[in-house]
C-alpha cells in the first residue's frame, strides 16, 4: 500500500512538473536605469532628510557598481565620493557629497530652483 502511494505521489509530481515547465515563457524583469535609482536614493541624502546615510549607502554602492559597467569614469568619480559619504560621520559634508553625486549624475539639486526666483 505504501508503495502504491508513494509511486502515485510521484506520478503526479512528475506530471505537474512536466507541464508546469512546457509552458513556462521566459519572463524579463523590467529593466532598471540605475543613474535614476541612483538619483532617488540620493535625493534623501542630499536634502538632509535621512539622520544616517548609511542605511542606505549599500544600495547606492551596488547601482554605483552597475553605473561602472557602462559608463567607468562617471562610475569610478561616484565610487570616491559614495567612499567618502561612508567614511565620515559629518552631516554636512555627507549632504555636500551626496548633492555633488547628484550633479555629476545631471540631477543637481533640488533647493537651488527655489533660491533662483527673484521676490517682486
Amino acid at each position: 500500500m505504501l508503495q502504491r502511494t508513494t509511486y502515485a505521489i510521484l506520478v503526479m509530481a512528475v506530471t505537474v512538473l512536466v507541464i508546469g515547465c512546457s509552458k513556462a515563457k521566459s519572463v524579463k524583469p523590467p529593466e532598471r536605469n540605475p543613474k535614476e535609482e541612483l538619483i532617488k536614493v540620493l535625493q534623501p541624502i542630499a536634502e538632509g532628510k535621512l539622520q544616517q546615510a548609511g542605511s542606505a549607502m549599500g544600495e547606492v554602492m551596488n547601482l554605483i557598481e552597475q553605473i561602472k559597467k557602462t559608463d567607468p569614469a562617471l562610475g569610478n568619480e561616484l565610487e570616491a565620493d559614495g567612499k567618502k559619504i561612508m567614511s565620515t560621520q559629518d552631516v554636512n559634508l555627507v549632504k555636500t557629497t551626496a548633492q555633488a553625486m547628484l550633479q555629476k549624475l545631471g540631477a543637481g539639486s533640488s533647493g537651488g530652483a527655489a533660491s533662483s526666483q527673484s521676490n517682486q
